[in-house]
């Protein structure tokens, strides 16, 4: 391999790491969503339906995104774990199934307050208190998508932008 090989293999890989990197950027914004389209789903269910919230929890079945998917196992985990607990509270069964899954660590405390603290008030109060909740939550991740998703707007170009220019300096050394 010739320094001039060496060379653009080393510009493409820097550029490929940084658009890969601009990427992870907007994880924290897909699962916002994939939380607001919960929440949505949720809402409807109670409202036209009113099951239980073993049901409820299993009939949440949303899958465009990876993690809309992993949302639903989420919620369909702590629906199976809720039959066989003496005293379920969905909110310590939820922490417990979201502690495995090292893709939602992404998110900060801040942007999981607004849904954990529904799943901690679902089947505890009437239903249009929990709609209410519902409602007030999806207004909350609504606020922090829309600032989060300027943010990491922002960052991602910027990310993309540094790994160019350091892929066309690590170019220029190699030549």
């Amino acid at each position: 391999m010739t320094n001039r090989d060496a060379a653009v293999m080393a510009m493409i890989g820097i550029s490929a790491a940084a658009f890969l990197i601009s990427d992870g950027e907007q994880r924290r914004v897909r699962w916002i969503q994939a939380m607001r389209r919960c929440l949505l789903r949720m809402h409807g269910i109670i409202r036209y339906e009113q099951p239980g919230l073993g049901l409820l929890l299993r009939r949440i079945d949303l899958r465009a995104t990876q993690q809309e998917r992993e949302l639903t196992r989420l919620l369909h985990a702590c629906a199976q774990r809720m039959e066989t607990c003496s005293n379920p509270k969905l909110m310590l069964l939820f922490a417990g199934e979201s502690a495995k899954l090292p893709d939602y660590g992404v998110l900060s405390e801040e942007d999981r307050t607004a849904f954990e603290c529904v799943l901690g008030e679902l089947g505890q109060t009437r239903l249009q208190e929990q709609i209410r909740l519902i409602d007030s939550a999806d207004e909350q991740l609504r606020a922090r998508e829309e600032m989060l998703a300027r943010e990491c707007t922002k960052r991602a170009r910027l990310i993309r932008t540094l790994g160019l220019a350091g892929g066309a300096a690590v170019f220029l050394i190699l030549i």
